[in-house]
């Protein structure tokens, strides 16, 4: 009498699975690192009023919010070869169409959906930052820039950290919908692995399973990169925005 459930073949996807994992990562960090640099141009864009970039960037957070992801993808992998058609024709290139990347527009697409809400928690965290210590930067003669790279991004990178993990952990996850756009990683390796042998439920069991696994794993490392940040030497650069704080107050008195 054959097996319902055939407790060993998940053990067996299991392995199986496991050469799929680097994909998955690869696509998650790519897309969650490009979305967090997105995110913080939206955030400033925000805070500065930049005229028509800050509206136009607000529209394109509101249409990003406000649609599926699985659509997004679905757009945008049909919406490639239409761009690249175009660019040939005002270009006079020749660059095919049907060659366009699904894993370059599944990590685009991840990442621009990454920054519509990696934004808000980005521009909360710069806005969290002691005034005093920006106001340190520009007494001591620090630009803009150099205060912002220097003195609020590694202040705020500690306030924000939490919560951009967590993000990482949904975007790990979100990942598993590239295979609706032929990319072949965890999720799509396990619905070809399950079609086999039509053991489609201890295929996705196992995928289950080696998702929970990198999940668990990236919140132990989180944990272990939150204590170093609550350690008094959180890193020279976030010292250095207290020492130019404390030199103001001196400069002050």
């Amino acid at each position: 009498m054959e097996r319902i459930i055939d407790v060993g073949a998940i053990g067996d996807y299991t392995l199986r699975l496991l050469p799929y994992i680097p994909i998955t990562l690869l696509l998650a960090v790519l897309a969650t690192v490009a979305g967090i640099v997105i995110g913080l141009g939206f955030a400033l864009l925000k805070m500065g009023r930049v005229p028509v970039l800050s509206r136009l960037s607000a529209v394109l957070v509101s249409y990003l919010r406000g649609t599926p992801i699985l659509v997004q993808l679905l757009l945008n992998v049909n919406a490639a070869p239409i761009l690249v058609i175009l660019a040939n024709q005002r270009l006079g290139t020749s660059w095919d169409a049907v060659a366009v990347s699904p894993f370059v527009v599944a990590t685009l697409t991840f990442a621009l959906n990454e920054a519509a809400y990696a934004s808000e928690t980005i521009r909360a965290a710069l806005l969290s930052v002691d005034r005093r210590e920006i106001e340190a930067g520009h007494a001591l003669g620090m630009t803009p820039w150099q205060t912002l790279r220097r003195i609020t991004i590694p202040n705020a990178a500690v306030v924000a950290f939490p919560t951009l993990v967590n993000h990482f952990i949904g975007m790990l996850k979100a990942s598993s919908l590239a295979f609706v756009v032929s990319v072949v990683e965890i999720t799509a390796a396990a619905k070809i692995l399950g079609g086999r042998d039509y053991r489609f439920f201890e295929a996705y069991l196992a995928t289950a399973i080696v998702y929970w696994a990198l999940t668990v794993i990236v919140e132990q490392i989180a944990r272990l990169v939150e204590r170093r940040l609550d350690l008094p030497a959180a890193g020279p650069r976030v010292r250095k925005g207290r020492e130019l704080a404390a030199d103001l107050e001196r400069t002050r008195a």
